[in-house]
């Protein structure tokens, strides 16, 4: 019996991985109006909540004069009412420029998206939802927001 256990357990352990398909809880597509000028903001997001509901991946994201990606984010708070979840722009460049800052300010004045944090706040009863960005900057903040609205998708396939 010992020995039976023994060649199951090393079976198991030099068995390949299987892949898990992604699976998620809720995929959602926003648009929103034209932020604040210079303090970037989606125009246009889908995203999806892992079924557990602990993170958010980012199928789409669009911000005007900045090329961004595919990525990541967290949930902030997710209630049946409410959806909050927020995203760092640590993989954004400005378009224009192939930078990470604005090009045409000093380092100090200047918005760097590596330091942006984006977010959007859902409220499901209504769909109304608004995007914000922020920084973290003391000396010269950089927040911005602008008002959307989202819908409920079916999630995006590979």
């Amino acid at each position: 019996m010992k020995s039976k256990l023994l060649l199951l357990a090393f079976g198991l352990a030099i068995m390949p991985a299987v892949a898990v398909s992604e699976s998620y809880k809720e995929t959602f597509e926003c648009t929103f109006g034209r932020g604040i000028a210079n303090k970037p903001t989606p125009t246009h997001l889908v995203f999806s909540i892992d079924e557990f509901g602990r993170s958010v991946l980012l199928h789409d994201v669009v911000i005007p004069n900045v090329t961004s990606g595919k990525g990541s984010g967290r949930i902030k708070s997710d209630t049946p009412q409410k959806l909050s979840i927020a995203w760092v722009g640590s993989n954004y460049v400005f378009t224009d420029s192939g930078r990470s800052y604005a090009s045409n300010e000093s380092r100090i004045d200047a918005l760097d998206l590596r330091d942006q944090e984006f977010s959007v706040f859902l409220n499901r009863n209504t769909m109304k939802a608004m995007a914000k960005s922020s920084s973290n900057s003391a000396y010269l903040p950089r927040d911005g927001f602008a008002r959307g609205r989202c819908e409920s998708i079916a999630a995006p396939t590979k």
